[in-house]
């Protein structure tokens, strides 16, 4: 296998590709930047609107829910369809149709004249949202190369970022002048200037003739996996009569997924090529990714519920103590990219989850009689660790696999996050749940916490493996490898 991996970086690294990026390819990221700007908006934007969905739509609060739940789960069902639909469209001309079919959906939104068709319309939406982000970054991974992929991701991850931070205030002000159909009609401009500079900047891709369609495993895959995401964020939320029935549905979820992964190493053609995760990098890359992602949405979770519940403080004070976190993040990734670059994603992504463990290890110690000085400053530290972390680990599994499987690669990654988010966030519930039922919330947050920090040594762990497992395919790049000739050194700018 690694004598597979280190001709292939041969003939994908050229030592051209070192150089300084073209103008094209950063017209290009900055694009699928715009792109994953609107996407990752949407839900925080939405969320803001729910409220006023439930009073003007005239239903429950537990209904109106599904507006965001509906998009989720949307997003899941798509992921494992892009590679094929990359292949035989062009990851970019993909990215492309997205775009439009996002635009659409967002109209279907906003004149939907009941709960019912708009819970539909977000579903569907959600479905193009999905693709708009794999292909997305299918697009860059194939314009950029592995060396340099660091770099340019960090700046999109740095734009991209910017969304959940304007997302409540865009969808504030819009709710004080207008009604919660202008939560979707401002996607229209900003995806329309995408779409123009799309059409005009974004490489198309190759048109393939792919393998015919696996559609058992695509509905193995399409079904089990929003199933589990939905059945493990319910679980979390839900009280003692409804957790068998949540179990039962966690059980089919993981089932299907379980059977579509078998499949998927017996079938001639998969839906998504998962033997990649057998290749050592991309199943190091995938872990660290799990365990960062759950670890990302459980604190996503606790750390609001926190302040409001043992600090009493509200909604508008929450978010502007949870800031910290956000500018954390948003600096630090000024610079993740070229670190990235320079030293590897293992190596990056190992401190960052070591900064993670130490900012969050003091977290169930803590509480209202602790100076907020001091929590902001943990909250400072724990958004540049996450900043270090996730993209890194993202961009080693991207870069570890060849140019023709990269749709695959990132539909893995992508799928792994949301499962590993799911998991994360349930776990995170119940254990704060079953806390405060003990001794009330001290205890559960506590509980809560120490949980979390226990997932942050896993993540920690994880990070080492994929560091040292970076460094022995670096060797194997610097080593000749019998009558093959000499191979590049290292992934490392000197």
């Amino acid at each position: 296998m690694n004598d597979e991996l280190c001709a292939q970086r041969e003939i994908d690294t050229p030592p051209a590709e070192r150089a300084k990026i073209p103008r094209e390819i950063w017209a290009a990221a900055s694009v699928m930047a715009l792109g994953g700007f609107l996407g990752n908006m949407d839900g925080p934007i939405v969320a803001v609107g729910l409220r006023t969905m439930e009073l003007d739509l005239g239903v429950s609060l537990a209904a109106i829910q599904w507006v965001a739940t509906a998009f989720l789960l949307g997003l899941a069902a798509a992921l494992p369809l892009t590679p094929w639909l990359a292949r035989r469209l062009g990851a970019g001309r993909l990215w492309l149709w997205a775009l439009a079919a996002f635009m659409a959906t967002s109209v279907l939104c906003a004149l939907s004249p009941s709960a019912a068709t708009l819970i539909g319309a977000r579903a569907v939406q959600g479905m193009t949202a999905g693709v708009l982000v794999a292909a997305g970054q299918t697009v860059i991974g194939l314009a950029v190369g592995p060396t340099r992929l660091g770099r340019v991701m960090g700046t999109l991850g740095l734009v991209v970022g910017l969304a959940p931070i304007v997302g409540p205030s865009v969808g504030g002000v819009l709710l004080a002048r207008f009604s919660w159909p202008a939560l979707f009609w401002v996607n229209l401009p900003i995806g329309a200037l995408a779409l123009l500079l799309g059409l005009r900047f974004v490489p198309r891709g190759e048109r393939l003739r792919p393998p015919p369609m696996d559609w058992l495993g695509l509905a193995l895959v399409s079904v089990g996996l929003p199933l589990l995401v939905y059945a493990l964020a319910a679980l979390g939320g839900a009280d003692s009569r409804a957790t068998l029935p949540y179990l039962m549905l966690t059980a089919v979820g993981l089932g299907g997924l379980v059977l579509f992964v078998l499949r998927s190493l017996r079938a001639p053609n998969p839906v998504i090529q998962v033997r990649l995760a057998g290749q050592p990098l991309m199943a190091a890359s995938l872990v660290s990714v799990l365990l960062a992602g759950a670890g990302m949405l459980a604190a996503v979770l606790l750390l609001p519920l926190w302040f409001q519940i043992e600090f009493g403080r509200g909604p508008a004070a929450t978010g502007v103590l949870l800031a910290p976190l956000a500018i954390g993040t948003l600096l630090i990734m000024l610079v993740a990219g070229r670190l990235t670059d320079r030293y590897g994603g293992g190596s990056v992504a190992f401190a960052g989850s070591l900064v993670v463990l130490l900012s969050t290890a003091p977290l169930p110690w803590l509480g209202p009689h602790t100076p907020m000085a001091v929590i902001q400053a943990l909250l400072f530290l724990r958004g540049t660790g996450l900043g270090l972390t996730m993209m890194p680990a993202m961009t080693t599994a991207y870069a570890s696999v060849r140019a023709i499987d990269l749709g695959d690669a990132t539909a893995l990654a992508n799928v792994v996050m949301r499962v590993g988010g799911a998991v994360g966030g349930a776990l995170s519930v119940i254990v704060l749940t079953l806390g405060i039922a003990a001794g009330g919330p001290a205890l559960g947050f506590r509980a809560a916490f120490l949980a979390l920090t226990c997932g942050c040594v896993l993540n920690t762990l994880a990070a080492a493996w994929l560091r040292n497992t970076e460094r022995h395919t670096e060797r194997c790049l610097a080593a000749p490898h019998g009558p093959n000739p000499p191979h590049t050194a290292s992934r490392r700018r000197t």
